[in-house]
């Protein structure tokens, strides 16, 4: 895998070693300056896509810490199944089984956004394809 590939990677890796561990921080140090969750609502059909939330700001600081709070302990296992890289944006499309408190899923598609910033890769969103925001 190319270096910047590997890089990419990484950090996807990073993002849920912090919440496998229970260290907000570690989760919070590859994010980026924003960032956007969406769902697919279980269809590959863009029309019923939905936003879930955006985080910036002290947002965007506290959302690990509360989200361990709430919906601790965090297992994932992911597989890589792609990465995409053009200039300083990246995609990493992956396959995941895990569970939380509120969910379990299984072989589940997720797809993350990076961008490279002052020469860190970091995360700026994903998207989640068999997921709907809870009614």
């Amino acid at each position: 895998m190319p270096p910047n590939s590997v890089a990419v990677v990484a950090t996807v890796e990073e993002y849920h070693e912090g919440f496998r561990r229970n260290a907000p921080a570690r989760v919070t140090a590859v994010l980026g300056p924003g960032f956007t969750m969406f769902n697919g609502t279980y269809s590959g059909d863009p029309q019923t896509w939905e936003v879930h939330m955006y985080l910036a700001g002290p947002r965007l600081t506290e959302w690990p810490v509360s989200f361990l709070k709430q919906a601790g302990p965090y297992e994932n296992r992911l597989q890589v199944l792609r990465v995409y890289l053009r200039g300083d944006a990246a995609l990493v499309v992956t396959e995941e089984t895990g569970r939380n408190k509120f969910r379990q899923w299984d072989r589940e598609l997720v797809t993350y956004l990076l961008g490279r910033q002052e020469g860190q890769w970091r995360l700026v969103g994903y998207f989640i394809k068999d997921i709907a925001n809870p009614k």
